[in-house]
């Protein structure tokens, strides 16, 4: 069993790689940064997003979101609302004006993407759609799991040792 994890953990760090390597080609392109970029392809999948649940899938600070999220306000990439509910909390999308902008650099990507979907019947997506879904629940478990140890190792003095 582990063979296979272990299969599925390298296609996967492969797949964020490629994924990483693309967000830097099309920042180095458009004169951004790679963590604008990969904000700016988070909320084009997922938009409206909070400022924490754009952080958190970005793993970024708050401290470090702040100031990009002022950075793409300042370049019109981005617009800022807030919650109507909750004063505390703000939403994030892209500019509409943007959208079209944004996905003249990802036609082709999606294409591509939309291509290699479509060879699956909808079962076998629907499987693989389940399987990522606790795949990344695991590895966020256990990246939790991760920060809490080294939080008590912390508070306990520990010094981690170096290779």
């Amino acid at each position: 069993m582990i063979k296979e994890h272990l299969h599925v953990a390298r296609l996967t760090r492969a797949l964020a790689s490629h994924l990483l390597e693309r967000a830097a080609l099309t920042a180095r392109h458009l004169d951004l940064g790679v963590t604008e970029i990969r904000a700016v392809e988070q909320l084009y999948l997922s938009q409206p997003m909070t400022i924490g649940d754009l952080g958190s899938s970005l793993a970024l600070t708050s401290g470090s979101m702040t100031a990009l999220v002022k950075r793409l306000i300042a370049k019109e990439i981005v617009v800022r609302q807030d919650d109507e509910e909750d004063r505390r909390r703000v939403w994030i999308s892209i500019n509409p004006d943007k959208i079209a902008w944004f996905e003249t650099f990802y036609l082709s990507t999606i294409a591509i993407g939309q291509r290699a979907v479509e060879d699956f019947p909808q079962e076998d997506l629907e499987t693989v759609v389940r399987f990522l879904e606790h795949y990344c629940a695991a590895s966020t478990a256990s990246t939790e799991n991760l920060k809490k140890e080294f939080r008590a190792e912390k508070r306990a003095g520990a010094r981690t040792p170096r290779p």
